[in-house]
């Protein structure tokens, strides 16, 4: 099932397949640097893939299996994560594998779930996390026209977390 294409990538759920390409991305240090800290253990990566990500999504919520069509390719997960709470806001979230950066993908992947989001499912606002210094998420961000609406320092491990977040009204503004 394809949940969702754009001109260079395909969204859909976890497949068996996807499992060393997965394992690859979230073991490389410079894709986890931003989004934990540290890679992720081989035992770890293997088994996150098998208990939370193989078969999902299965519906609108998740980080769907990215695949770039050109070479049928896992080189992701990106998606919406559920509103968590009465506002209505889903979280975008797009993680890319090395090989694949600074080739529009992200930009691309967002672009397509910004759409969705506010279009198909009619939410009013999206919210994202990105960790400060990752400048390329931040940058995509602000390209969409996220601004920033909070920061957080995690106590202990010396990273700042900020909030961004886009309205409906914000985004169609910036489209036209």
């Amino acid at each position: 099932m394809i949940f969702l294409e754009t001109p260079q990538l395909l969204f859909r759920p976890h497949e068996a397949r996807d499992e060393q390409d997965f394992v690859n991305m979230h073991t490389d240090p410079e894709v986890r640097r931003y989004v934990g800290g540290q890679a992720w253990p081989l035992g770890k990566a293997l088994d996150r893939f098998r208990t939370e990500y193989l078969g999902r999504p299965e519906k609108t919520y998740g980080l769907w299996a990215t695949v770039f069509k050109e070479e049928a390719r896992y080189i992701g997960c990106c998606g919406l994560r559920a509103p968590e709470n009465a506002e209505g806001g889903a979280s975008l979230a797009f993680y890319i594998a090395r090989p694949y950066w600074r080739q529009g993908l992200a930009s691309e992947a967002a672009s397509a779930f910004i759409a969705y989001a506010f279009e198909r499912l009619e939410l009013p606002r999206i919210s994202a996390d990105v960790e400060k210094g990752n400048a390329a998420s931040e940058r995509i961000l602000q390209k969409f026209g996220f601004r920033e609406v909070g920061r957080e320092v995690l106590p202990g491990r010396g990273r700042i977390i900020c909030y961004y977040e886009l309205l409906k009204d914000a985004w169609e503004k910036n489209r036209g």
